[in-house]
């Protein structure tokens, strides 16, 4: 009974859907509405959206305001997180995965949304390419991580830790570190710091530009 109460107005769920892709796209006004909705299906919801303080109508322009954010999101996020289900586990034996994980938006409670973003490994996007929002259980994982994951530029001199990763979008640079040995899992220690990092990996020594230091992520020694 609780979850049919908590998302039993689904006119208003689907406007504020509506209002959040054309947000999406930079066409957040009424006449974009009106485009997408050329027969008025959504007029009065968007009156009674707007007198709840959900969305605020300016001229041509709608904005949510912070209760009409995070309700839309919330919504975006049950859908496409169902999408991501639908699509990963049942595949191809989905009929019809967008109308599915229309259904499921309005069904799913908090809890298990969550619990269908944790089965899936925190996805960031939907299978069509469309940002997930990020919800609490997606921070704490990140929190972990951070807390497990250190820079290699944060590692004091001498203390050993292996690669975890490097963290760049330069790929020319990805390359040369891996070249000269640095991938995940290469145990390194840090020689000096100043003038310039020099640490030592696979017997070699290897002086790197902090910036580039910066993007090595390391497993974070235990305290002694």
């Amino acid at each position: 009974m609780e979850l049919v109460k908590h998302h039993k107005d689904h006119t208003k769920d689907e406007l504020l859907e509506m209002l959040w892709h054309l947000g999406e796209k930079g066409r957040l006004t009424l006449n974009s509405l009106k485009e997408t909705d050329p027969e008025n299906i959504f007029g009065a919801a968007l009156g009674e959206l707007a007198a709840a303080g959900t969305v605020q109508i300016e001229g041509d322009r709608i904005s949510l305001t912070q209760k009409g954010q995070a309700t839309a999101r919330d919504i975006i996020r049950r859908h496409r997180l169902a999408e991501r289900l639908i699509n990963d586990v049942l595949g191809e034996k989905a009929k019809n995965p967008d109308l599915a994980a229309c259904e499921f938006e309005h069904i799913l409670a908090p809890e298990l949304v969550d619990s269908i973003c944790i089965l899936l490994g925190h996805p960031r996007t939907c299978p069509h390419g469309k940002e997930i929002p990020e919800g609490a259980c997606c921070r704490a994982a990140k929190d972990e991580i951070k807390s497990l994951v250190m820079p290699l530029t944060e590692l004091k001199i001498g203390v050993a830790a292996r690669v975890a990763g490097i963290n760049t979008k330069d790929e020319p640079r990805m390359h040369k570190l891996l070249a000269m040995g640095i991938t995940p899992g290469t145990s390194v220690k840090v020689h000096q710091k100043y003038p310039a990092l020099v640490i030592e990996a696979d017997q070699s020594q290897i002086a790197l530009e902090n910036a580039v230091a910066e993007e090595i992520v390391v497993w974070r020694p235990a305290e002694k």
